[in-house]
């Protein structure tokens, strides 16, 4: 495999491939078609290597007895090269000049075709190309997979003619274009083999995974079942089935699962934790919920998961030993939409210039998106003070707002009027704690 000489070794390839098999003896120069080669006498033909592209055919490819079959691949990178080919005469100010330039086209077109699809075949014949005997191949592409090889590539004039409009400096010279597929450019990073399956198991159970059929908040009495907004504090009820079994967790956003009680009628019953895991059947005593993984407002995952005992066999090629090994079985994933809470209100009335303090949980946190104060239907963005601002800096459990951001849009209110509800929205995650008003007064 090539190395990032590659390249290289195909230009140099290609000339000394026209060193040695043209007809018409003549220079072969590798060098951009604005630049006048120094020391050379005589006809010259010049390659010049314009555009590189990457084979798609070979982008994802191994090379076959690379590597093992079980291991991450490491394509080689697969490139196809093209040339532009031009031919000069020794004396281009004669009125026969052109013939010899194009006699040498001519001369170096037939070798390109003769042998362009077997340069790794040919060993040099002239001294003009290098020792006598040694191959033409360069030695960078000895132990290429695949074989390079030459083509004529149809190029429209226009597309000639924008590379040589790009030279200012020179005129458009007669050109044909080549090919050559393809190069492939080894990877240095080292391939990955995962561990080889050492023991052969294969365990079974006949149960059903457990499976969520609604989960709402449990509703105190004389309310409606059905509340998917939920609160830190708040228990939820999930109904559910097969999910009878020795261990039951309730999974709960990011949180670690929790151990609960197995349901007899399908019903579990848990409460949204604030700062501390509760009590459960692994762990007796609380435990601190970690201050990254708290949960916040918006969607809350909520997922059973059961642990069942599996039976199987292990070992070789006979067969095998049984086994039994313990198992999780996951249930599908319900939403519920965790919200913030408000607990207190302060000042419940005042004019445009009163700053509003809102108290209660998840009202703020550091990675917030949008957090808003709601009055009536006009939002108050919560946000850090600036220099002179009257408010205090948001956090978890209070925030401030100036009432002026919304008191352009709020009509005042008569005396008669109710004043307004106030609400708190975090990340689309508004507050459904009633009876929190304010009024504004003139």
């Amino acid at each position: 495999m090539a190395t990032h000489a590659a390249i290289n070794a195909v230009s140099q390839t290609l000339r000394t491939l026209l060193l040695d098999r043209m007809t018409v003896p003549s220079a072969v120069t590798l060098a951009p078609p604005d630049v006048t080669v120094a020391g050379i006498a005589g006809g010259r033909i010049n390659l010049y290597l314009f555009q590189v592209l990457e084979n798609a055919d070979l982008k994802n490819q191994e090379i076959p007895g690379q590597g093992h079959p079980a291991a991450y691949g490491r394509p080689p990178l697969s490139l196809n090269l093209r040339y532009m080919l031009t031919t000069h005469s020794e004396l281009e100010t004669q009125p026969d000049s052109d013939l010899n330039a194009q006699t040498l086209l001519g001369d170096a077109m037939r070798v390109l075709h003769e042998f362009g699809n077997r340069v790794d075949e040919l060993s040099i014949q002239n001294p003009v190309a290098g020792t006598v005997g040694d191959p033409v191949l360069d030695a960078e592409l000895t132990d290429e997979f695949e074989r390079v090889k030459l083509v004529l590539h149809p190029t429209e004039l226009d597309d000639l003619t924008k590379i040589w409009s790009a030279n200012s400096e020179v005129n458009f010279r007669r050109s044909v274009v080549y090919e050559a597929r393809v190069v492939q450019i080894e990877s240095v990073s080292p391939r990955v083999r995962p561990q080889p399956v050492e023991t052969r198991r294969i365990l079974m159970n006949v149960r059903r995974p457990p499976e969520i059929m609604d989960v709402y908040v449990t509703p105190a009495a004389n309310e409606p079942i059905g509340e998917q907004r939920t609160r830190i504090g708040d228990e939820i009820t999930i109904i559910s089935r097969n999910a009878v079994a020795d261990r039951v967790y309730v999974r709960l956003g990011s949180l670690e699962p929790i151990r609960v009680s197995p349901p007899g009628d399908g019903r579990i019953r848990i409460t949204i934790p604030d700062d501390q895991y509760p009590a459960d059947l692994d762990n007796p005593a609380p435990r601190p919920i970690p201050v990254a993984s708290r949960l916040q407002p918006g969607p809350l995952e909520i997922q059973v998961i059961v642990m069942h005992p599996a039976e199987g066999v292990e070992g070789g090629l006979g067969r095998g030993t049984a086994v039994s090994q313990t198992r999780a079985y996951r249930s599908n994933v319900s939403l519920l939409q965790l919200v913030p809470q408000i607990a207190a209100l302060a000042p419940a009335n005042g004019p445009a210039a009163t700053v509003l303090q809102i108290q209660g949980m998840r009202l703020w946190h550091d990675d917030v998106q949008l957090a808003e104060v709601i009055i009536g239907d006009v939002s108050i963005t919560v946000r850090p003070p600036g220099p002179g601002d009257p408010w205090a800096a948001p956090t978890p459990n209070q925030v401030e707002v100036p009432v002026a951001d919304a008191a352009s849009i709020l009509p005042v209110l008569a005396p008669a009027d109710p004043p307004y509800g106030v609400a708190v929205q975090v990340d689309g995650a508004r507050s459904r704690d009633p009876g929190f008003t304010y009024r504004l007064d003139p």
